[in-house]
């Protein structure tokens, strides 16, 4: 998902990113197409119907950029909160489109999943609307079935945190928002920090000798799965200790299990922090302190965290560490392995006790030993 800035350029020539910006060009805006597309990112363009349509400057830009390299979708005019009216403009400007070779992309609005939607004639799906509709079930019926149509999907008017939460869950391909056009050096780097959370892909935050062995081959255990992002590697007391986030989005609520509407009804309610044990790499051991949010289910009111794939049901060691240990020759002392993990050799007795008779199926899936 990337953040289409208006009206911006010299300031995303300063912000540069190309995994996570774009343009968005508009009527009226004087955007140099050339100097867009100059940028190396990809670019869209609206018909600026929120603040007011004009169809004398929207044929301006038509012309503007048609027959121009790169451009993901052009938003058919269409009338804010009134899906009719927005199909009988569609009918009437897609032919247009088309005959200028241009990407159509077709705006949602309010009650648009109760009407015939002409998928066959777009090549893209602009959610637009009022914010209640945009949110709800109805914005993200039309945004699942685009997505399975494998059509272009963006979100308009993204400013928090919160939107892009939003807008990732659906799957969305680009986002938008005014604040990042009228306070680009302000808003902007946030935005890059908010989309690189949701993808865990922050590069890690410092780099000595200690990362650099520690990354030596690949990112290891369990965090080279996805939604993780490392902050920090150090050393002590002989092994690693990794710093790290894990950001990956609620599918339902453990409690109520309420998955419709998706991310509308979770709201971010605080963080938790678990130090993790997992198996030692390059032969020392590790220990992961690993933060990740608390959500607040509106539905049911209760709180929860996401859980964390491959820890086991203590939620201190991974499964991988436990198979490690269990795997470890009956003749090799409790005290040899727990030098080699960083635990207590108490702990790995326990470990040992509690699991060793137990299968490797059955072994992720059993009771606490501490």
């Amino acid at each position: 998902m990337r953040l289409l800035v208006s009206g911006a350029t010299s300031a995303l020539r300063r912000h540069h990113h190309p995994d996570h910006l774009g343009v968005l060009v508009v009527p009226g805006a004087g955007n140099s197409i050339s100097r867009t597309i100059a940028t190396g990112l990809p670019w869209a363009a609206d018909n600026a119907a929120f603040s007011g349509f004009d169809a004398g400057l929207f044929c301006s830009l038509l012309g503007r950029i048609a027959g121009r390299p790169g451009c993901a979708f052009v938003a058919c005019p269409d009338k804010v909160g009134d899906a009719k009216a927005t199909l009988q403009l569609f009918a009437t400007w897609q032919p247009i489109l088309k005959a200028l070779g241009l990407p159509v992309a077709l705006v949602g609005q309010d009650g648009a999943e109760h009407l015939p939607i002409p998928w066959d004639e777009c090549q893209a799906l602009f959610i637009g609307g009022s914010t209640e509709w945009k949110l709800g079930p109805g914005a993200a019926q039309l945004a699942a079935e685009a997505k399975h149509r494998g059509l272009w999907l963006h979100l308009g008017r993204c400013n928090t945190q919160g939107r892009f939460r939003h807008a990732y869950a659906l799957g969305c391909d680009s986002i938008d928002g005014s604040g990042f056009s009228r306070w680009p050096d302000q808003r902007i780097p946030a935005a890059l920090a908010w989309l690189a959370d949701l993808k865990g892909k922050s590069p890690p935050a410092k780099q000595g000798p200690m990362a650099t062995r520690f990354f030596r081959g690949g990112v290891p255990g369990i965090l080279r799965g996805p939604g993780w992002s490392i902050d920090k590697v150090v050393q002590r007391n002989g092994g690693y200790v990794v710093s790290a986030r894990y950001a990956e989005e609620p599918r339902d609520c453990p409690h109520c299990r309420r998955t419709s509407p998706g991310p509308t009804w979770f709201h971010r309610h605080g963080q938790r922090v678990a130090t993790i044990r997992d198996v030692p790499h390059s032969g020392r051991p590790v220990a992961i302190v690993a933060a990740r949010f608390r959500y607040l289910c509106r539905a049911c009111m209760r709180s929860f965290a996401v859980p964390l794939p491959g820890v086991s049901p203590s939620g201190t060691v991974s499964q991988a560490l436990i198979e490690y240990i269990l795997n470890r020759p009956g003749k090799v002392p409790n005290t040899q392995i727990a030098r080699e993990v960083g635990m207590d050799e108490k702990t790995v007795r326990r470990m040992r006790a509690c699991f060793g008779k137990r299968t490797v199926a059955d072994r992720s899936t059993g009771r606490k030993w501490q």
